[in-house]
C-alpha cells in the first residue's frame, strides 16, 4: 500500500503515479510490468517511487484494490445477481477490461504463488449463527464473483454466463 509520502504528495502527483501504474498493470501482466516504464511515463526517479511503494506488486495491489472499489460502487446491494449481468454485459467495453483480464488470466495466480494477499473483500467464512439469509447471501456472493472469474478466463461463454446468473436469481426469489 502507499506509504505516508505518496499520500502527502498532491492529488495531481498521485494521480499521475495512478494512471501510469494502471495503464502498464492494463498492459502487461504484472509477471511482465516493469518499474521503469511506471517511472518513465510517471516522470519520477525510480527511487522517488521505491519512497512510495514497497515494490510492484504492493503498487499493484494498491492500483487492484482501487478497481475492485470503483467496480463494487456499482453493484446494487440488494439485487447482486442483477448488478453482476449487468456488469458482465458491459465488461468487455469497460476500462477495466485489460485490467481484469490480466487480473484473472494471470495476476491472481501469481500474486496467490507468491503469498500475497489477494483482493477477496467479499470472501468470509460462516458461522454458526448463520441464518438460512445469511447462508443464501453469501451463497450467491460466491457464485457471482466465480461467475465473474469465469467471464474473465471465457469471455466467449458470456450468454451461457448470464443464462446461469437467471438461473441464480430464479433459485434465490422461488428459495
Amino acid at each position: 500500500m502507499p506509504t505516508k509520502t505518496f499520500l502527502n504528495l498532491s492529488a495531481e502527483k498521485q494521480h499521475t503515479m495512478y494512471a501510469a501504474m494502471y495503464a502498464e498493470f492494463s498492459t502487461y501482466t504484472l509477471a511482465e510490468a516493469k518499474i521503469s516504464n511506471i517511472v518513465t511515463t510517471a516522470h519520477i526517479s525510480r527511487g522517488s517511487f521505491y519512497t512510495y511503494f514497497d515494490d510492484i506488486d504492493d503498487a499493484y495491489q494498491w492500483v487492484l484494490n482501487d478497481v475492485i472499489a470503483d467496480i463494487h460502487q456499482t453493484i446494487d446491494k440488494k439485487d447482486i445477481v442483477s448488478s453482476t449481468e449487468a456488469f458482465i454485459l458491459k465488461a468487455k467495453t469497460s476500462p477495466h477490461f485489460d485490467f481484469l483480464s490480466h487480473y484473472y488470466i494471470v495476476n491472481e495466480a501469481f500474486l496467490q504463488q507468491k503469498n500475497v494477499k489477494a483482493a477477496q473483500h467479499d470472501f468470509r467464512l460462516l458461522d454458526t449463527n448463520s441464518t438460512a439469509d445469511d447462508i443464501s447471501q453469501w451463497l450467491v456472493i460466491q457464485s457471482v464473483h466465480q461467475l465473474i472469474r469465469a467471464f474473465f478466463l471465457n469471455p466467449d461463454k458470456q450468454a451461457h454466463i448470464i443464462t446461469t446468473l437467471h438461473m441464480l436469481k430464479n433459485w434465490r426469489t422461488v428459495g
